[in-house]
């Protein structure tokens, strides 16, 4: 009889940790959906205002160059020569990118100064 008595004492227990359980997480969830709505800051808000800040070209060009080379290497597989020649390649795509900016930015400012 003391083993009947035990498991029904578990049941009642159980069955009131959830009751009690599912109320206090319905509280939970309702307080989080309105914290959620009053502060809706999301990834999209913080990187625009960090794209506002003097920081931000340093630290995207070090990220992009770091991922350049690791997907270097990554192509590369441990082969010297083979990474060289892909990094070498993609450096005189950024120079000649980077000449024809600058004659671009030349073109458009000498009209617009002599005016």
């Amino acid at each position: 009889m003391a083993q009947k008595r035990s498991t029904s004492g578990k049941k009642n227990s159980t069955t009131r940790r959830r009751s009690s359980s599912s109320s206090s997480s319905s509280r939970k969830s309702s307080s989080r959906a309105s914290f959620a709505s009053a502060t809706s800051s999301t990834f999209i808000d913080y990187f625009h205002a960090f794209s506002k800040t003097r920081a931000f070209a340093p630290v995207a060009a070090v990220v992009i160059l770091t991922v350049l080379i690791l997907l270097d290497l990554l192509i590369a597989w441990n082969n010297y020569d083979r990474f060289f020649k892909i990094l070498g390649f993609e450096l005189l795509i950024a120079g000649i990118i980077w000449v024809i900016g600058l004659v671009l930015s030349f073109g458009e400012s000498s009209p617009s100064s002599g005016e």
